[in-house]
């Protein structure tokens, strides 16, 4: 009944957005999201165009340079979690804690201790960004939220004499909550600096990143009815779990990658030097460290079944380190697009060292992971991607916790994916495919080994088993997808907060739309999933959507910009996954429903040459329709309120 009803809602979406895609194909000088990404140059003559793409760090793929996004279209999305292709649950403000609202699992290979709880406030070295320009580009934000929210982002990037260029990235956040014992610090700031000699012969890359988060963690209303009912004017006024608790998050990730081209005399048909191929030697170090504290400790807000020594404070402290080596032949050309994009054979294969200490659990482990990668392009027009990854090392022997110091906890794991695209039209924004994951690995090693004064268990798992199918329609911005998840032997936190085994399988379905559409100064922007899963352990909410609604216009004899919007989000109930802050992880529930809200912001964006001006109206609907404003159970979204916030960008 339930994958009837699912289908039935997929094909009204699919009537009801078809004259969307209709008039945009009438129209398509009109789409701002490519004909408009460098629109500073109209406004701002001095504007020099700059460039950017990710940074890959083991599997390589063609370099593909995009032009930085100069237009007001989403400057009122200041935060990570307010993006149109975002769609979280999370801890009520930004900063905190949350997770993904539609179903999803990527692992790369390597040891893993735990589910990153801050995905989208977390760097690693794959979301580096390399700046492609002619000389720097600078851009300062800044927003403050009333009453208590101030964000800062700084970038700038430099290009010296054609030989070294660095990039510098900071995000600092504040906010001092809502609610009690709810104040949130955290910076993000990284480095990255690259030099090539002028032969293209040898060259590095040298990158730092440092996160860092501070929280007050009050775990939550203690009871959620009184602030359906209201019982109190003041947010502080409502009872929270927990009064003296807090948790840090402190890492550290460092690298250095030289590489060496092999080139020849001889030239190619465009008069560049015949590559042969490129060494590259990568070092990593990385290290985490958690730190949860609460003193005096409340032992009604921890679950009393489990371990519990006589003690009135906890200090639980996670902390490892990795260092990784990595040696590897690839024939994709470093920071450079392919000569000929046309068609091509590219392959990457390479073998990575690696040493973990988790000095929680007094582990050390060795592992060696082969690897290896291809993408290929036919006829100009299919793509065809490959990549496989498998972990050696000796298996450390389990019966008993003091032996698990030597060994590979992953040993064995096996990760593989494969796609298939094709281009419909010449330029190059049709296209059909499909995408194709394997994973067959260990589960996070928390869920294996953990003791601390109020949990502990050492336990033995078998290798989780997922597979996800995914093939998809996409034309330039425009994305449909089919989702198909299946897991067996999954491993997840139950509602007594101790790891489990799915032994089952469980099958999760997924739909999703993106829709960027615009007619002369209007633009409409949806972004929504339809989900369905077979196992009540993994949640899903049936239907979860983001819809952005703006009209700009030239004011001012064109001299500036003038956005009006509106942005409306929305999600079916369900049993979303509470959050438990000592173990810095969502768990599964089956108490309590969220969702069933709307959510509504409007905002006034202004440009004037370089500067960028916002102000914004949050959650203006507050109270309308009850006060159940909740995405993670207990912790309730921020009510109405106001932000405020300017952007700078210098191009020199």
């Amino acid at each position: 009944m339930k994958l009837y009803r699912y289908l039935i809602f997929l094909l009204l979406l699919s009537m009801a957005v078809f004259p969307a895609f209709a008039q945009e194909e009438k129209d398509e000088a009109e789409d701002p999201f490519h004909h408009e990404v460098d629109s500073a140059m109209a406004i701002s003559p001095n504007y020099l165009p700059t460039s950017y793409t990710q940074c890959g760090t083991t599997f390589f793929q063609p370099i593909d340079y995009k032009e930085i996004d100069t237009t007001i279209s989403f400057i009122y999305q200041y935060d990570p979690l307010l993006r149109n292709e975002n769609l979280f649950q999370s801890l009520g403000i930004h900063g905190q804690a949350h997770k993904p609202m539609n179903f999803t699992f990527s692992k790369e290979p390597g040891f893993t201790l735990f589910t990153n709880p801050y995905p989208l406030y977390f760097k690693n070295q794959s979301d580096l960004k390399y700046y492609q320009l002619k000389t720097s580009y600078t851009q300062i934000a800044y927003t403050y939220g009333f009453e208590t929210e101030n964000t800062l982002y700084a970038t700038h990037a430099q290009n010296i004499r054609d030989l070294f260029k660095m990039v510098f990235n900071l995000r600092g956040y504040s906010n001092e909550g809502y609610f009690s014992n709810q104040n949130t610090r955290n910076v993000v700031a990284d480095f990255l600096g690259h030099f090539q000699t002028r032969n293209e012969v040898y060259g590095f890359r040298l990158s730092y990143i440092i996160n860092f988060f501070h929280m007050q963690e009050n775990g939550g209303l203690k009871n959620v009815q009184d602030f359906y009912d209201q019982n109190s004017k003041l947010l502080s006024g409502y009872n929270m779990k927990l009064y003296d608790a807090t948790s840090r998050t402190l890492t550290h990730d460092l690298m250095f990658q030289q590489y060496l081209n092999i080139k020849s005399k001889k030239k190619t048909k465009n008069g560049s030097d015949k590559h042969w191929g490129t060494f590259t030697h990568t070092f990593q170090f990385r290290h985490q460290s958690y730190l949860f504290s609460d003193s005096p400790t409340d032992s009604l807000s921890y679950p009393s079944s489990t371990l519990s020594l006589a003690t009135d404070s906890i200090k639980d402290s996670l902390t490892f380190y990795t260092i990784s080596n990595t040696i590897q032949y690839s024939t994709f050309r470093p920071y450079k697009e392919p000569i000929n994009p046309n068609n091509f054979v590219h392959f990457t294969g390479g073998v990575t060292h690696e040493y973990t200490h988790f000095q929680s659990a007094f582990y050390f482990g060795n592992s060696f992971i082969p690897f290896a990668q291809a993408h290929v392009r036919l006829l100009k027009v299919i793509d065809l991607h490959a990549k496989l990854a498998y972990t050696l090392g000796r298996k450390p022997n389990e019966e008993s916790r003091s032996s698990v110091s030597n060994g590979c906890y992953q040993k064995n794991d096996l990760y593989f994916s494969a796609s298939i695209q094709a281009r419909l039209d010449k330029k190059k924004n049709h296209h059909i495919g499909c995408d194709f994951a394997f994973f067959y690995l260990s589960p996070d090693y928390i869920f294996s080994h953990f003791s601390d004064n109020k949990f502990y268990w050492n336990l033995k798992w078998k290798k989780e088993n997922i597979i996800r199918l995914t093939p998809y329609w996409q034309y330039k911005d425009y994305r449909i997808e089919f989702s198909y998840f299946m897991l067996h032997n999954y491993v997840y936190l139950n509602e007594e907060l101790v790891p489990t085994l799915l032994d089952s399988y469980a099958n999760i379905i997924q739909t999703h739309l993106y829709a960027p559409f615009r007619y002369k100064g209007l633009g409409i922007i949806f972004n929504g999933y339809l989900q369905y899963s077979n196992k009540e352990v993994i949640q899903v909410p049936v239907f979860a959507g983001k819809l952005d609604l703006f009209y700009r216009f030239n004011i001012f004899k064109n001299k500036a910009q003038l956005q009006l919007g509106l942005n409306a989000a929305y999600n079916t109930s369900y049993y979303a996954d509470a959050y438990y802050p000592l173990l810095h992880q969502f768990y599964h529930q089956h108490e309590v429903k969220t969702g069933n809200y709307c959510y509504l912001d409007i905002y006034l964006a202004l440009r004037v040459q370089r500067i960028n001006i916002f102000i914004k109206g949050i959650h203006l609907l507050s109270g309308a329709m009850g006060h159940h404003y909740f995405t993670t159970p207990g912790y309730p979204m921020q009510g109405r309120g106001f932000s405020a916030g300017l952007t700078w960008r210098f191009h020199d």
